[in-house]
C-alpha cells in the first residue's frame, strides 16, 4: 500500500478535525512521536506510518457518512415477468424514475422512464409495446456495495449510475440515488 508523502501527516490530521493527542488515542501511538513526526525530527517506521495514515482515513470517512446514512429502505422493486405497462404504472404510483428488476430473490435488471421512453420513440404501437415482458428493454441492473460504504467513495459511481442498491450481510437492504445525495446534504 502507498501512502501519501509523511510530510502532509499534520495536514491530514488537520482536515480530519484531529489534535495531536485525539490521533494518539485513536493510534496507540504516543502523542510526543506523532509531534515528532510533524516536525520531522524522527524518521518513523513503516507500521507507525501505516496506522497514523489509516486512522486518519478511516476517521474522515466516517466523519463524511457511509452509504447507509443516505439509503433509502422504501425498495420498489418489480419482477422480470411483469409487463412494460406495469413498469410504468408502477413508477407514476409511487413516483420513482427506476425500479430494480429482480427475478426470485436476485437483481437481474433496472427498468427506468428513459428506456421506456427510448423504446416509445422506437416503437410504432405503443399498446403492443406495454404489454411485453420488462425483461425484454431491460437495462443491466444498478451497482451493488455495501451500506457501509464511506459516502465519498460511493459518489463517483452515481455519475455514471442512476443509483447504487445497497447491501448489508448479502442481503439488499435499499437504494441511493442522486436525489437522496442532494436532498440529504
Amino acid at each position: 500500500m502507498l501512502f501519501p508523502d509523511i510530510s502532509l501527516i499534520k495536514d491530514k490530521r488537520k482536515q480530519a478535525g484531529l489534535t495531536q493527542k485525539q490521533l494518539s488515542i485513536e493510534t496507540g501511538l504516543s502523542q510526543s512521536l506523532i509531534a515528532k513526526i510533524e516536525s520531522k525530527k524522527v524518521s518513523p517506521s513503516y507500521s507507525a506510518i501505516k496506522t497514523i495514515f489509516e486512522k486518519i482515513d478511516q476517521l474522515s470517512h466516517k466523519k463524511e457518512g457511509s452509504c447507509k446514512d443516505f439509503l433509502n429502505k422504501h425498495l420498489i422493486s418489480i419482477p422480470s415477468t411483469n409487463t412494460i405497462g406495469k413498469a410504468s404504472e408502477t413508477m407514476i404510483k409511487n413516483s420513482v424514475s427506476q425500479l430494480p428488476v429482480f427475478e426470485k430473490n436476485r437483481v437481474i435488471g433496472n427498468i427506468s422512464e428513459e428506456i421506456i421512453y427510448s423504446k416509445i420513440l422506437e416503437s410504432n404501437n405503443k399498446k403492443a409495446l406495454f404489454k411485453k415482458q420488462i425483461k425484454e428493454i431491460m437495462a443491466d441492473p444498478l451497482p451493488i456495495i455495501s451500506a457501509s460504504t464511506p459516502i465519498k467513495l460511493a459518489m463517483p459511481l452515481l455519475k455514471t449510475n442512476s443509483g447504487l442498491l445497497l447491501t448489508e450481510k448479502d442481503r439488499i437492504m435499499g437504494i441511493i440515488t442522486k436525489e437522496d445525495i442532494i436532498t440529504r446534504l
